[in-house]
């Protein structure tokens, strides 16, 4: 497996497998492949080069880590990992755990102190996982749950 910097060619894929790695959690996801290229761009747009897919023969997960977010809960710049999904089949296998420390190693490159993210407060798998990976509860807001830790 490979982890590279998404480019705007990867934008299918992306849809792709969102979709698959959002079923049974749509509460939590953009659901028409419009609004998920829509996200893509977006994604793309707020940072780039911490923009990862991970590959075997194709691509089976994605993260975003934004390095130019400004949260109003930890007030200051940090690294939001705003994405980071992973296909059904390849779960369990590290590839989570590889995108997730690709982007904190860039977190830490651009200088950021703090990873933060939302996760479903349904989304028990995920929540449980970022957990194992060092994050802690912050605080809830609707059907969400603010995650952070130090890097």
């Amino acid at each position: 497996m490979i982890i590279r910097n998404v480019s705007r060619d990867d934008m299918d894929s992306f849809v792709e497998v969102y979709t698959e790695a959002y079923e049974g959690f749509e509460e939590y996801a953009y659901t028409s492949r419009k609004e998920i290229r829509n996200y893509f761009k977006w994604l793309y747009g707020r940072d780039s080069d911490g923009f990862f897919v991970a590959e075997t023969d194709e691509p089976v997960g994605f993260s975003a880590c934004d390095t130019n977010w400004i949260s109003p809960f930890e007030r200051n710049m940090v690294a939001e990992l705003h994405e980071l999904f992973v296909r059904v089949e390849y779960r369990g296998k590290g590839v989570a755990s590889e995108l997730l420390v690709r982007s904190e190693k860039y977190g830490r490159e651009k200088g950021r102190k703090i990873m933060g993210l939302w996760v479903g407060i349904r989304n028990l798998p995920a929540k449980r996982f970022y957990l194992k990976h060092g994050f802690n509860e912050t605080g809830r807001l609707g059907k969400w749950i603010r995650m952070a830790k130090e890097l």
